[in-house]
């Protein structure tokens, strides 16, 4: 017979799956090992005893309402939303594009701006590169984190920075090295290098930071499993900026093996940053990365901000 603690433990830990995580009950029983009927009782078991309360609002959130709530909860200064639009591939276009104009619109001119990766960020290349090229070349742009092995152009730190530079006249700076490396010293042989020297110069005065929001487990899994062994699973993780995953309180979690190249937490904070969510991003995983306490602006659809706004725990 498990104690009180315990017990009280288990309708909390499966009341966040289940309710905040958007797990079936069949998902929640093989994680945690137990039977499909069981999960149906501890969740009844904890409305019951108040650990999970629904409120039912009739009450319509405005947009005007839904910024505030964000910028009030999270300490963040702005809040840009797009239109949702007939599916998640034309929402994520708008978004992108408000995401581009916001970071590399005629307020940003001549700032020194460094670019992370993700699909969204991809999609603000695609949607660069409909543009004209401007006629004044001011300010500087560079990746925030080396290279990695994907299909996916959002990953390609370089080319988003080439055509970054070439939409605003910004001076690109290219880092030619694994993001992904297999041991330490790997990486501090990288960073002996004037390459990487260069780069980090830049990391440390750069003006603003682009990044996107990525739920936990996404793709590409940047070998999660050398880096970081069970800690993600036991620790929970729920998303990821950059390479770097974080729980729902916020929490960047370590990994077993420091072995990546990127910008560092520190430089991040020390820096305005604009975090730009693709409408596939689950509500936990925004509210995770908010709390981390990187972000200064966010970039996302109306109505996946309607659905953090009213996330209240």
């Amino acid at each position: 017979m498990i104690s009180e603690e315990k017990r009280v433990q288990r309708m909390i830990e499966v009341s966040r799956l289940y309710y905040e995580e958007n797990c079936s009950q069949k998902v929640i029983a093989e994680r945690l090992h137990i039977s499909r009927p069981l999960v149906s009782v501890i969740l009844n078991e904890a409305k019951a005893c108040g650990i999970v309360t629904i409120t039912i609002k009739d009450a319509v959130i405005t947009a005007e309402q839904v910024i505030d709530k964000l910028k009030k909860s999270y300490g963040i200064d702005t809040v840009i939303t797009a239109q949702d639009d007939a599916n998640d591939d034309l929402t994520n276009r708008r978004i992108a594009e408000a995401g581009y104009n916001y970071c590399f619109g005629r307020s940003n001119d001549g700032k020194r701006i460094g670019v992370g990766w993700g699909s969204i960020i991809g999609k603000m290349a695609d949607h660069a590169e409909t543009l004209e090229e401007p006629r004044e070349k001011r300010g500087a742009v560079f990746p925030l984190t080396g290279g990695v092995n994907s299909v996916t152009r959002g990953y390609h730190t370089n080319e988003l920075v080439r055509i970054f530079s070439l939409k605003t006249g910004r001076q690109p700076y290219f880092l030619y090295m694994p993001a992904l490396n297999e041991t330490p010293t790997e990486l501090e042989y990288l960073k002996q290098t004037e390459q990487f020297s260069a780069i980090e110069d830049e990391w440390e005065y750069m003006e603003q930071a682009v990044v996107s929001i990525s739920n936990f487990p996404s793709y590409p899994d940047l070998g999660v499993r050398s880096i970081y062994g069970n800690a993600l699973i036991e620790k929970k993780a729920v998303g990821r900026i950059l390479a770097y995953y974080y729980d729902s309180y916020g929490k960047i979690i370590s990994p077993v093996t420091e072995s990546t190249l990127q910008a560092s937490i520190k430089q991040l904070r020390q820096t305005d940053v604009v975090a730009v969510c693709s409408n596939q991003v689950k509500p936990q995983s925004v509210i995770g990365a908010l709390r981390t306490g990187i972000i200064d602006k966010l970039v996302i659809s109306q109505g996946l901000a309607e659905k953090v706004a009213l996330v209240t725990y």
